[in-house]
Order: C-alpha cells, then structure tokens, then sequence
C-alpha cells in the first residue's frame, strides 16, 4: 500500500506546473512563507497562495482515492 501511495504521489506531482511542484517544494519542505515564495519565484502573494491550495487540494483528492 505504502508503494501505491508514493506512485500515485509521484504521479499528481508529475501532473502539475513546475511552477506549483515549486511552490508546495517551497512552503512545505523549505517552510517558507507565502510572501518569501512569491519573492522567490516573482509571482505576487495572492498567486501564490492559490497555487499552494489548489496543489494541496490536487494532492488531498489522490490520497482520498486510495
């Protein structure tokens, strides 16, 4: 299960932007905050806090499919 898990994590990452995988990589394993990840990647704040929900609500609906 745990590998199916990873697949289908790997699988909705490959799925999205660059720029959003960046975005998530950013706030979640660097602990930025939103405006240091807007800073980081010339977006404004708000762009960057709806690609953060929108790739975090991607991600939810594959987890909730296992």
């Amino acid at each position: 299960m745990k590998v199916e898990l990873m697949a289908e994590v790997r699988s909705a990452l490959s799925a999205m932007s660059g720029i959003d995988r960046e975005v998530v990589a950013l706030r979640h394993f660097e602990e930025l905050t939103n405006q240091e990840v807007a800073t980081e990647l010339g977006i404004t704040p708000k762009a960057a806090s709806l690609r953060y929900v929108r790739a975090l609500e991607r991600l939810r609906s594959v987890l909730e499919k296992i």
